[in-house]
């Protein structure tokens, strides 16, 4: 995404990242002018204009302070704008997302015309087109200059590609649709079959709405992914008759806004459109394996299912409880729905690091880490089984969705050993044990106890202990010195000292 910014651009949003990431959100000069190798009389200016350029965008919740006694820059940040938002809102303004944008809709019959028509020369022209067709190649999509200039590829690289970049960029703030609303969609989904997507709810709503608005826009004016298209899995299919009645509804209503599409094309169009629907699961709203995958016969015959059967079952063994019924439902749900997606979409990049900032980077939260540093290796070895070959192809790609996946199905708060904490407080251990669950009960399996027992993990206390106070109580165990009123600092302490004790308890089994 940060492809898509003009050098300046790029230089304004690495000064605004790198003042965001520093502690309270304020950064040293020496700090600023080094990483970002610029002179002290440059950082000014671009400061400067980084401030102009917020009150442009209406941002004026947001600034970047400079205090020349202690040689310090720090961002006044409110509840009502975040960093993203900014980065969204150069990328908007930037001449290759103006130019991707017009091409999504337009041709121009030479360079020189879309050259006029962004307000830029020939050159600027050809090198900004030199510098997306590198991007766009991971869609197998491409910038055409042959016969006029014209988006060119597979085009279902090419909606889904539109489909994460207006997503991110536009995002609720804008909708960049003219032919169709966002409740119109709202309505069309309500009859969706439920098994794919529940209507109504939040669950991945702005990024569904996008891909429907990018599908039809297309159809529309007949940019249509061949019938003859090849998929390596079979494409959406209702059975029941709930689903049935449900997709027929849906197809009827997608025909108001494809009107000059034969039914041929539109009963293809709609199990594309549900199919893509699918492949972007798992929906929190669905809690049951979509019938689809247990009712088409070739999904039975190959490897799908009995990849993501032995795949839980590996998992599991890592844990020192079983799976419910239900959280094992999920994990099927979870897994057949990325598998699915890595088919539907193969050789298409599914890659959204760079296209959304920050969805990756689960391990900034510290009281994950010691569950990603488990389920990392895991997720790892699992995909080198000669069980999971059929995924070869994806490895590389989908151990990042597998993860994510793990991390948000697998409660470690009940399928890891206890870790049993003893708290002691001058005030009240009641307050701090409040505090202490609250906090991290999410993440670790936490029993705490009012007595001494010998089996105690970790003592967290807010008065000091004498030597001979711990021989006396017979302590030996880890002691956590904290503050009477808890703040930030001891909660880190604490988490430090969590994670070692329960990777020392978790069953850490090599998979076979």
């Amino acid at each position: 995404m940060f492809g898509l910014l003009d050098t300046k651009s790029r230089k304004k949003v690495a000064i605004i990242e790198k003042i965001f990431q520093a502690k309270n959100h304020s950064c040293d000069q020496k700090v600023l002018l080094e990483s970002l190798n610029m002179t002290y009389p440059t950082l000014l200016s671009m400061i400067d204009t980084i401030n102009e350029d917020v009150l442009r965008f209406g941002y004026d919740s947001f600034s970047i302070r400079h205090s020349p006694s202690n040689q310090m820059y720090s961002l006044q940040l409110h509840e009502n704008i975040s960093v993203q938002l900014l980065i969204h809102a150069y990328i908007r303004e930037s001449t290759k997302f103006i130019l991707l944008e017009l091409l999504l809709t337009s041709s121009f019959p030479n360079l020189q015309a879309l050259a006029n028509k962004l307000h830029i020369s020939y050159t600027a022209i050809r090198k900004d087109i030199r510098e997306l067709n590198q991007m766009l190649d991971e869609n197998k999509m491409y910038i055409s200059t042959r016969n006029g200039v014209c988006l060119e590829g597979d085009e279902l690289g090419i909606r889904l590609y539109y489909s994460f970049l207006f997503l991110t960029v536009y995002g609720g703030e804008q909708w960049p649709f003219s032919y169709i609303q966002y409740f119109e969609i709202s309505k069309l989904l309500t009859n969706c079959p439920e098994e794919i997507y529940i209507a109504g709810l939040i669950d991945k709503s702005m990024l569904i709405h996008y891909y429907i608005g990018v599908h039809l826009l297309r159809d529309r004016q007949n940019y249509l992914v061949s019938q003859a298209r090849t998929f390596d899995v079979p494409l959406y299919t209702p059975y029941s008759e709930e689903s049935k009645h449900s997709a027929e509804a849906f197809q009827k209503d997608l025909k108001h806004y494809l009107p000059n599409i034969n039914d041929k094309a539109l009963c293809f169009t709609t199990k594309l459109l549900c199919s893509v629907l699918l492949a972007f699961g798992s929906y929190t709203s669905i809690e049951r394996v979509p019938g689809f995958f247990y009712s088409e016969k070739t999904f039975r015959e190959n490897d799908f299912l009995n990849t993501v059967f032995f795949t839980v079952e590996k998992v599991e063994q890592q844990l020192s409880t079983p799976f419910s019924d239900d959280e094992r439902e999920l994990l099927f749900y979870s897994l057949m729905c990325v598998n699915y997606r890595y088919f539907l979409f193969s050789g298409l990049s599914l890659n959204l690091k760079p296209v959304i900032i920050g969805y990756m980077d689960i391990e900034k939260n510290p009281r994950k880490r010691h569950k990603i540093n488990h389920l990392w290796p895991l997720v790892k070895a699992l995909l080198e089984l000669e069980e999971l070959s059929a995924l070869s192809p994806f490895k590389q790609v989908i151990a990042s969705d597998y993860l994510i996946i793990f991390e948000k199905r697998i409660d470690f708060s009940k399928h890891t050993r206890p870790i049993k904490i003893a708290l002691l407080s001058v005030i009240s251990n009641e307050t701090a044990s409040f505090d202490f669950k609250s906090y991290f009960s999410n993440y670790y399996n936490i029993v705490v106890t009012n007595v001494l027992e010998r089996n105690i993990d970790l003592f967290i206390s807010d008065f000091s202990l004498s030597p001979q106070v711990l021989t006396t109580l017979r302590i030996n165990q880890p002691v956590v010195y904290v503050n009477t009123r808890w703040v930030q600092s001891d909660y880190e302490k604490i988490n430090v000292k969590l994670a070692e004790i329960a990777t020392k308890k978790l069953i850490n089994q090599k998979t076979e």
